[in-house]
């Protein structure tokens, strides 16, 4: 078969892990497929220029608001598919799959789900809705439902998410991208004026209540008791000094000295050259967290809570914590300083099993198959 021509469709592209995925895919097309990418809002955090991108006029922050502009932006997404005629649309996150929900049954359609919880009904009742209707679609709408980690498919499956149409393909780095590089660690650290034998912990994440903060937190500041010369680095939408409550939650910690706030960061991977582990406190909500698998790639052993698929990382027990335990994650984190020699099989597989080379392949033989209109694996 020829190159295929994939449409994926998506709320947006901000700084997450499923758009990180989305754009590796679009910029690492395998046998001559390309990659078309339809948002919901124009909000790109990533380099757009190798992106092909459509708008479809969807104002997301006004939540039930936004369904005014539903009509217009279906409209729009059936002419772009007959202007484009793709093998296949892929519709990302819940809101990128209802929009798919537009489309005839003549295109093969895929969802993308990259989550394990839901927030309460009132924080976000139209994102309950629109789970609703999936779930009761989810057995005559996609050809395919990819789930990012087996948690996420157990998780959609139990709140009635076809079973039959479900499989996982696991998150892929680029591990040309990301690699450790002593020069630039140099040049980042003096940049950053981080001192040279001071151990940097990095949390790279959304300022979100699904990655408890105060978690985080008081883990650092119990682990700094033992290390004094430890400093934190959060980097990630919202993680910035603008913020007057995340400025509290340091200050009430006496951490402000040892907190540098970054917010958002491009060069992930000179962040974690800079870093000497990397911490992830979540409490809920995760599958399998791309800023862990950057790390492991890096190089950098981790400290985490044992949410979703975190505990089938290739890593030593004693680096995973249950959620909303500080001192067991403190205790990971002196874990992550000691240097034990596991750690060097846990970066090595990896790097063996979580590359974007073989997540592209996969995914690529799904979009071939349903092209093929072959049933998905």
């Amino acid at each position: 078969m020829a190159g295929l021509k994939i449409l994926h469709v998506a709320p947006h592209l901000r700084q997450g892990g499923a758009e990180r995925l989305l754009f590796e895919l679009a910029t690492h097309p395998s046998d001559g497929t390309t990659h078309h990418v339809a948002l919901m809002q124009d909000e790109v955090f990533f380099d757009r220029s190798g992106l092909q991108i459509e708008e479809l006029g969807f104002d997301l922050k006004r939540r039930f608001g936004a369904l005014t502009h539903l009509p217009a932006s279906r409209r729009r997404l059936r002419a772009l598919i007959e202007r484009l005629k793709p093998d296949v649309v892929q519709g990302w996150l819940y809101y990128g799959a209802f929009l798919s929900l537009s489309l005839s049954n003549r295109t093969p359609v895929v969802w993308s789900i990259h989550n394990t919880t839901f927030p309460r009904l009132l924080a976000n009742p139209l994102l309950h809705l629109v789970d609703r209707v999936l779930a009761a679609r989810s057995r005559q709408a996609p050809d395919a439902v990819v789930y990012c980690a087996a948690s996420a498919r157990a998780f959609h499956e139990a709140r009635g998410y076809a079973p039959e149409r479900g499989l996982v393909i696991d998150n892929g780095v680029d591990l040309a991208l990301f690699r450790p590089d002593p020069a630039r660690r140099a040049v980042r650290r003096a940049g950053l004026g981080l001192p040279d034998d001071a151990f940097i912990v990095l949390l790279s994440a959304r300022n979100d209540p699904q990655k408890d903060l105060p978690n985080c937190l008081d883990a650092f500041a119990l682990f700094r008791r033992e290390v004094p010369e430890a400093r934190l680095l959060l980097a990630g939408r919202g993680m910035d000094d603008s913020d007057a409550a995340l400025r509290a939650m340091i200050a009430a910690r006496d951490l402000g000295p040892a907190v540098l706030s970054l917010g958002a960061v491009a060069d992930m991977p000179g962040l974690l050259d800079a870093a000497d582990a990397v911490l992830l406190g979540s409490r809920y909500g995760e599958a399998m967290p791309m800023a862990l698998l950057e790390a492991l790639a890096m190089g950098k052993p981790i400290a985490a809570t044992r949410v979703g698929d975190i505990g089938r990382l290739p890593c030593p027990g004693e680096a995973l914590a249950p959620p909303g335990d500080p001192r067991s994650l403190a205790s990971a984190l002196s874990f992550a300083r000691a240097g034990d020699p596991r750690w060097a099989a846990s970066f090595a597989e990896a790097r063996a099993h979580y590359g974007l080379d073989r997540m592209t392949r996969t995914y690529d033989a799904l979009y071939r198959r349903l092209a093929a209109r072959e049933p998905a694996p």
